[in-house]
């Protein structure tokens, strides 16, 4: 995800023969289209197109390229005129922040810096300089205008938890103006038609019949500490992490609402209304 996928990995599954299948690099993760009733000519144009449009936003959310906007707004705490894709990821994020009674706060990024620098010494990290690094884990402080957006000294901010799926959708809206059936994975899963797809959980036995959007969340993508259940998932109020060893699936209409959903329901929270229909699994 964008950053680098904050769950579980997934897979297409059920192969059909005529089914033509693009891949490609995103974010440093690997991402691919499976297209139905298109000529193998067609799916690698199309292919290519998207992959483009998701470098686009890639210059926006990564926080491996130290010139995207993002690295460049936790480097000096202050981004001057943001692009439109990062003013709406961040809003998106205010939202799901209130609607998920601040379980959902990108500013988690610094303390997560800290703690995995911590175990990487070999030291459990001191409660007493937790809570102090936890002051500036407050999403509500952050200033977002599109004139400016601006840090707290010290502040940090990551949108793996939903930049993969916004990404995934802004795909999938351009793929719907140019195919018939489709199944799109740039980070999270949607489909594209009225025709759904076989997805697989890997390191599951699990499989789901796509209809829509899907997402997965599970702290065994990052663990901290071998010996503690200390993972990338962390519960802004307490610093704690929810088991690793679980894994929250999310179908919702838009991909960017499933990944989102999926890291509140991870770290204890309910499915915030006003997202529509929304499925949840634990694996």
């Amino acid at each position: 995800m964008f950053l680098g996928l904050a769950g579980g990995t997934l897979c297409s599954c059920g192969e059909k023969s005529g089914d033509q299948f693009w891949k490609g690099i995103v974010f440093g993760i690997p991402v691919g289209i499976r297209f139905r009733n298109v000529k193998a000519e067609v799916a690698e144009g199309l292919g290519q197109e998207a992959l483009e449009l998701a470098q686009k936003y890639e210059k926006s959310f990564s926080l491996w390229d130290e010139n995207s906007e993002l690295s460049r707004l936790n480097r000096v705490g202050e981004l001057l005129s943001p692009s439109e894709a990062l003013l709406e990821c961040l809003t998106i994020a205010k939202g799901f922040y209130e609607t998920g009674d601040g379980l959902f706060d990108p500013t988690i990024q610094s303390y997560l810096e800290w703690a995995r620098a911590e175990y990487s010494a070999g030291r459990v990290p001191d409660s007493g300089q937790a809570e102090e690094k936890r002051k500036l884990v407050d999403f509500s402080m952050v200033e977002i205008s599109k004139e400016r957006v601006g840090l707290r000294d010290g502040m940090q901010l990551s949108l793996n938890a939903l930049a993969q799926g916004y990404v995934t959708d802004r795909v999938s809206e351009f793929l719907a103006t140019k195919v018939l059936s489709a199944l799109v994975n740039f980070g999270e899963f949607r489909v594209v038609g009225p025709k759904t797809f076989p997805v697989e959980i890997e390191r599951t036995e699990n499989t789901i019949e796509l209809s829509k959007a899907l997402a997965v969340s599970s702290g065994g993508g990052e663990r901290l500490s071998a010996a503690a259940s200390a993972n990338h998932l962390i519960r802004p109020m307490n610093g704690a992490s929810p088991d690793p060893t679980k894994t929250i699936v999310v179908e919702a209409p838009k991909a960017v609402d499933a990944d989102a959903i999926a890291t509140i329901v991870a770290l204890g929270g309910e499915v915030p209304e006003g997202y529509g229909e929304v499925k949840t699994w634990t694996l």
